[in-house]
């Protein structure tokens, strides 16, 4: 892997990629400067081996997964740990059981690749040779229920690439692949409800509010919403998903969530004006699980998908069990000895449970994102501790296993792979940089290409 200067970056790069989608390409900074999330200025260059060897650990990883997944359901204890209602486990256990297996389109697993070393010489559980896959992907975590970054990955970079054509090729299938993964996925779906579903997307108004809708929004809502600073990146990620869907085939629209009626008979309807009364068949949220089961009507969804005819929910509630960071202490239990799968690891524990004496490390709340409330110990010192409203929540103690870092004119860049799976196999590769090695909502997007 490599950083490359960029030998030709387009003129009008920045019209091109707002009209695109990316409304989102500024980034405000803590001090008040903007910098632009997508950059073009550089890129990264893999060998096509390099890129066959991820494609072939994605794919192991994602068995690792599944193998979890088993062992999280029959040990529910875990699951406890973790912070899974009870109550939501029949039907994590049915839907993960699903038979043929469908529900389920995509996912993104965030890797460190390269030359990174694990940094702790007091982890004495550590196997032999864990330390020498250089060269190889080591899972960060799973973003198996609501990633983004997928305009960025699959239209964003692509068009950069057709135009510009800096490199061979680019890995990247993603969008081709949703495609397939929703006529798969909808064509079960369609079996189950016995007739063909309406598909909708939702994502929530907060930073997604379109000005002309700012009236659906109740008074007391509206002063926790600055349509100004609105920057549309859900909305945008599912407008990706929900165009994938309508070229397979089928028949969409999007609501927000916040528009999603339950109706007297425990049924999930339509809200938005115009369409009050549709029954909903499929929803495709941009909203994680673990804040749906936390609302109010969350029982509800559960009890509804229990009955013949209930709305279908993608991602479906067995990505409880992989969104979680809870899933990277249960992989390290798992495979943390084997000497091939362990290669893939870094070592991690719930809090608590973690070899006495550790001196470098990371904490990572269970549930946390973009990178908030993540504490880096090194050599015994807390170097970086972000802010963020996860502080009180339980947390994982993930070995200290750095992201290379690409120094240049700008300064720090920890380069961050993020991999796409679409119905389960390795589809496309995604790379922020950030100036620290925790990757979060300051972060730069990079293309990539693949080298000759």
């Amino acid at each position: 892997m490599e950083r490359r200067p960029t030998g030709v970056e387009r003129p009008n790069w920045q019209e091109v990629v707002a009209a695109q989608g990316l409304t989102y390409w500024q980034t405000q900074l803590p001090d008040g400067r903007t910098r632009s999330y997508w950059n073009e200025g550089a890129h990264y260059a893999f060998s096509a081996a390099e890129i066959e060897q991820m494609a072939a650990d994605t794919a192991t990883l994602f068995e690792m997964f599944v193998v979890a997944g088993d062992f999280l359901l029959a040990h529910p204890s875990l699951t406890d740990q973790m912070g899974i209602p009870r109550w939501t486990l029949p039907r994590i256990n049915a839907t993960w059981n699903r038979t043929p297996e469908w529900g389920s389109v995509y996912g993104r697993i965030d890797v460190v690749y390269g030359g990174n070393r694990l940094l702790d010489p007091m982890c004495t559980d550590l196997q032999d040779g864990v330390d020498e896959a250089l060269g190889r992907i080591r899972l960060y975590e799973f973003n198996a229920d609501t990633p983004t970054s997928l305009l960025e990955a699959a239209v964003i970079q692509w068009d950069w690439f057709d135009k510009t054509r800096q490199g061979d090729d680019q890995w990247n299938g993603i969008y081709e692949m949703l495609v397939e993964a929703w006529r798969r996925n909808l064509a079960e779906a369609e079996q189950a409800l016995g007739h063909r579903p309406v598909v909708h997307f939702a994502c929530t108004w907060q930073d997604n509010l379109l000005p002309e809708l700012a009236h659906l929004v109740p008074p007391e809502q509206r002063a926790g919403i600055d349509l100004e600073g609105c920057s549309y990146e859900d909305l945008q990620n599912l407008r990706v998903m929900q165009q994938a869907c309508t070229d397979a085939g089928y028949e969409t629209r999007w609501l927000y969530v916040e528009q999603i009626h339950l109706g007297e008979d425990g049924r999930f309807y339509d809200g938005s004006s115009g369409r009050a009364g549709e029954h909903l068949d499929v929803v495709f949220k941009l909203y994680p699980w673990e804040h749906m089961v936390a609302e109010e009507f969350g029982p509800a969804v559960f009890e509804d998908m229990a009955r013949p005819g209930g709305t279908v929910w993608i991602e479906p509630p067995y990505k409880m069990l992989w969104s979680n960071k809870g899933l990277l202490p249960v992989l390290w239990k798992l495979f943390g000895r084997d000497p091939e799968k362990s290669k893939l690891l870094i070592p991690a524990w719930f809090e608590g449970e973690q070899p006495e004496g550790m001196e470098s490390y990371v904490r990572k709340p269970i549930l946390g994102r973009e990178g908030a409330n993540v504490r880096v110990v090194v050599d015994g010192r807390t170097v970086l501790d972000t802010p963020g409203p996860y502080g009180d929540e339980p947390a994982v103690i993930q070995q200290y296993a750095p992201s290379p870092n690409f120094v240049g004119l700008e300064g720090d860049n920890f380069a961050t792979l993020g991999i796409f799976v679409v119905d389960g196999e390795p589809a496309g590769l995604d790379l922020r940089e950030s100036q620290t090695v925790v990757v979060d909502n300051l972060s730069v997007c990079v293309p990539h290409v693949v080298r000759g």
